[in-house]
């Protein structure tokens, strides 16, 4: 009786959708920098870039305008910046400088962060349709535009 259930499970398994493959850490919720409710689980299915940053952070400013360049190009892929370690006005401050149109998040209490453990800024997670991703923390330099694109085209 066992094997006959294993058999069914891994069979249900097999077949079970690829928004259900979703990885769990999408299951967050968070607030915009305007005060909206956010819902990571919203992600799922779905080509997804979330960008951990701060607004004093360097390599955070030099990767800004090509972050902004590349969801401008990209508008079938969900961006949405994770912002910490700051206040809502710098965060504001910074999201208007470098025109980034998606949706950014006030992270201030560090919890989205540390679900994806994110040591350091910048870092990337770059979900594709089927729930897998992939990390990306480089603290000591900032991810050049044409690898973002690169990276972002590879989600489709």
């Amino acid at each position: 009786m066992a094997a006959v259930m294993s058999v069914i499970v891994l069979g249900l398994a097999l077949v079970a959708p690829p928004a259900a493959l979703a990885d769990d850490r999408m299951q967050f919720t968070g607030t915009t920098l305007s005060g909206a409710p956010f819902n990571g689980s919203t992600l799922a299915g779905h080509p997804a870039v979330l960008w951990f940053w701060t607004p004093w952070c360097p390599f955070c400013n030099a990767e800004a305008p090509g972050v902004s360049a590349v969801s401008a190009a990209n508008p079938g892929v969900t961006f949405v910046g994770v912002a910490a370690h700051s206040d809502v006005g710098a965060m504001q401050g910074f999201v208007d400088k470098y025109h980034l149109n998606f949706t950014n998040l006030n992270d201030a209490d560090g919890s989205i962060w540390a679900r994806y453990n994110v040591p350091w800024q910048p870092a990337y997670v770059f979900y594709r349709a089927d729930g897998s991703s992939t990390f990306v923390n480089n603290p000591t330099s900032a991810m050049p535009q044409d690898e973002l694109a690169s990276r972002v085209a590879a989600l489709r």
